[in-house]
């Protein structure tokens, strides 16, 4: 069911049903039944989207076959096959397509396991302008991760600036495995016009000197910080600077680092005094998904970390004195971990976090902390690590900064 009420509101959906400049964002609506198909495909066709339609999971699955997509937007009851079997057929063919689903509730399979998921959940029954938004804020998403994974490293190899010309257009290679996207950013008096165009398969095996194999990339630094690739000759960390496996990276007294893990939507803060090596980052195809395995060598100090994983089989593993801290599942995490082996999982983290050591596992829900010589997790306190809080708050901004620079896809 859908709500019609937006239909009668003004200037608001005036606004809201304007249209895209540049190529249209091609999507695919799925729905059984007619009347909300015909209304939610001509609400996204006056928004300025190419729309295509399927009337069931079966008639989708067919329809990907022949056809590319920026997006599926999908009803999960339906005949032949369910939105979750949709869903569940795009990613076992390493489809990289992003998957809204509209349902009265949350299906069972998400309960019983974490994967496949999509990248939206729209409740029963919602507004044309509930729509409209969850398929912007997804296409942004896709727009953000294309433009991490080619522009900017491209720009920073090159050694050039991350804002191009006003009015140049950049049109990527359509080898490179990301949705078709359009992105506007602002750059000096004017709009850049940056449109990441590709329909690539999976990514198969890679070399070690693959572009596409992952990496971190340093998006900020305050006061004294180093980094070295044999952990003995130190250089300066410069912001922008792209870190492979092996390097070692070090703050001193008074200084931080921001280190973003492109692959993987990772961001994480060196402290003062903290010394962390990149042990491995490694690229692996499971099932036609490409999954990233980040493995860090705390040594001194502590980090702050924000996780945003879109694939539940990659992981963000980190070693230190209490023995290694996993965080495996799709979703935000926000943490908090010290070399000495103390560790916090900070409210609002869906992802649990899991130290494995010598008293065995032990897995942190949010709100909780561990303590090596306690063994055990239990309440942290609020008061005890305050500002620290108020420090993983203007990290997890910093993450969010790029989706919130983007101007609406849809004025």
């Amino acid at each position: 069911m859908v709500d019609t009420r937006v239909l009668q509101t003004g200037e608001r959906t005036a606004a809201l049903l304007q249209s895209q400049t540049g190529p249209p964002h091609r999507i695919l609506l799925v729905e059984d039944d007619d009347d909300i198909l015909h209304l939610n495909a001509e609400v996204l066709a006056r928004s300025g989207y190419h729309v295509d339609t399927a009337e069931d999971g079966a008639v989708a699955w067919d329809t990907l076959q022949r056809a590319r997509y920026d997006l599926v937007v999908t009803d999960n009851n339906m005949p032949k096959v369910s939105g979750v079997e949709l869903i569940e057929r795009i990613h076992a063919a390493g489809i990289a397509l992003p998957v809204i689903m509209a349902t009265g509730m949350l299906p069972d399979e998400f309960t019983r396991r974490p994967w496949p998921r999509p990248a939206a959940i729209l409740i029963k029954p919602y507004s044309f302008h509930e729509l409209l938004g969850t398929v912007q804020k997804v296409l942004q998403m896709a727009v953000l991760m294309a433009m991490l994974t080619i522009c900017l490293p491209a720009a920073i190899n090159a050694q050039s600036p991350l804002q191009p010309p006003t009015g140049l257009r950049i049109v990527a290679s359509s080898s490179t495995p990301q949705a078709n996207a359009t992105a506007f950013l602002a750059a000096g008096n004017g709009a850049v016009n940056v449109q990441v165009a590709a329909s690539a398969p999976p990514l198969p095996a890679q070399s070690p000197d693959s572009p596409d194999q992952p990496t971190a990339m340093t998006i900020s630094t305050v006061g004294k910080c180093e980094c070295s690739e044999d952990g003995v000759t130190f250089t300066n960390l410069a912001k922008g600077q792209i870190l492979e496996h092996g390097v070692v990276l070090r703050t001193g007294e008074g200084a931080r680092a921001d280190l973003f893990f492109r692959r993987t939507g990772t961001t994480v803060r060196l402290q003062p005094g903290s010394e962390l090596r990149i042990e491995n980052m490694t690229l692996t195809i499971k099932d036609g998904l490409s999954l990233v395995n980040t493995l860090l060598d705390l040594r001194k100090g502590r980090i702050f970390t924000v996780v945003r994983s879109a694939v539940v089989g990659s992981t963000l593993e980190i070693r230190n004195a209490a023995g290694r801290s996993v965080v495996e599942g799709s979703g935000i995490g926000r943490y908090i971990i010290t070399a000495d082996g103390t560790h916090v999982a900070a409210k609002g983290s869906v992802i649990p976090l899991k130290v494995i050591g010598e008293n065995g596992v032990t897995v942190l829900a949010a709100g909780q902390q561990f303590d090596k010589k306690d063994g055990k997790p239990f309440a942290a306190s609020p008061t005890f690590w305050v500002k620290d809080m108020i420090e993983l708050d203007e990290l997890q901004a910093v993450s969010e900064e790029p989706v919130a620079k983007a101007p609406s896809l849809i004025p």
